[in-house]
């Protein structure tokens, strides 16, 4: 592309805005002319984003007004929910595509919106063209789209632990934990988030439904009646670990397995299969892809070939956030769908 594609940010002080505005920072295609915050309008990116000072030496947050009179062709929304679907459509109006990080679109039937987010939809019209934004799963749609919605980060991490064997018609029930760091919770101080009460506990947040079950249910058809999601706080700042305890409709070897894992990811760029040696390999650790839009996925097969552990790791701000927004908005903008996120997994981190 001989121009970058001019992009505003908006809700650009959280940890997503500020992943956001990471990645786009070295995107070769992207640029930011704009960074939305009601709170710190009129402050330096740098203030509320140590760590990019030296990417946006000049730059001030804009108010949502300024926001409103920018030319941009590509909108990211890091809004609260309801907030974005209402920003979304404005935003559409004005003829500017939209990627929306909130909850608002992930859900296409608007009675689960109600039911899972206890409000009514905001804006049922616009749930009809929007698009889940996973592009392992919805990568031609995406490309065709002007409205694609965020993944919820659990949901994302549970998706592609079962998604190899959900394909295959082979889940007779799941029960689904995510493992999760203090990063999930957003960048806003509040009593969950208090490093004295949250550091070195294990805490489960819900025991068997999450709001994200529901993106699950979704994309994957499953039955909820034979699902359960619980979700529990550990001792990091970024990651998820998914395990997904399942049994299976059949006896399965684990070549057949390894089969159905190895067809599914052959042809994803960001998704990896961890290996069988040594064993305590074969459940990924979110170690080794915090920093990166990388997936690892991997099992193990009790002797029964009936029970199993499905699990994948992924960066909650990355893959489970900004990562995906910004993979989709590339599909969706026809340009290299990896552009901006081939950045390496931090280790030690």
């Amino acid at each position: 592309m001989n121009k970058k594609i001019p992009v505003i940010i908006w809700g650009a002080t959280g940890f997503t805005g500020g992943e956001l505005l990471r990645i786009i920072a070295r995107h070769p295609y992207m640029e930011v002319v704009g960074a939305v915050s009601r709170s710190k309008a009129g402050n330096p990116i740098g203030a509320t984003h140590p760590h990019l000072r030296f990417a946006y030496p000049n730059t001030n947050f804009i108010s949502p007004d300024e926001g409103g009179e920018i030319n941009a062709d590509l909108v990211f929304l890091a809004l609260p929910h309801k907030a974005a679907a209402e920003m979304a459509k404005k935003r559409l109006s004005a003829g500017q595509k939209v990627v929306d990080l909130s909850a608002d679109f992930r859900l296409k039937d608007q009675e689960q919106y109600r039911r899972w987010y206890e409000t009514e939809h905001p804006c049922p019209e616009l749930l009809g063209e929007s698009v889940y934004g996973l592009p392992e799963l919805h990568r031609s749609e995406i490309a065709g789209a002007r409205l694609i919605s965020g993944v919820g980060c659990n949901a994302t991490s549970a998706i592609f632990a079962l998604l190899p064997i959900a394909k295959a018609g082979l889940i007779e029930n799941a029960r689904i934990e995510c493992r999760v760091g203090s990063s999930e919770g957003g960048a806003e101080a509040k009593e969950g988030s208090l490093h004295a009460l949250r550091s070195r506990s294990l805490r489960m947040v819900s025991p068997f439904l999450h709001r994200h079950m529901a993106e699950v249910i979704q994309e994957l058809s499953l039955p909820e009646e034979a699902m359960s999601m619980a979700v529990t706080a550990v001792e990091l700042v970024r990651g998820i670990q998914c395990i997904a305890h399942v049994t299976l409709k059949k006896k399965l070897r684990e070549a057949d397995i390894w089969k159905l894992f190895r067809s599914q990811w052959a042809n994803e760029p960001f998704v990896s299969i961890s290996p069988a040696k040594p064993a305590h390999f074969r459940i990924p650790d979110p170690k080794f892809v915090l920093g990166s839009n990388r997936v690892l996925t991997g099992f193990a097969l009790a002797e029964d070939g009936k029970r199993a552990i499905m699990a994948s790791a992924i960066d909650n701000l990355i893959k489970g956030a900004a990562g995906s927004a910004i993979q989709s908005a590339n599909i969706m903008f026809g340009v290299e769908e990896t552009a901006g996120l081939e950045m390496m997994p931090l280790y030690p981190a």
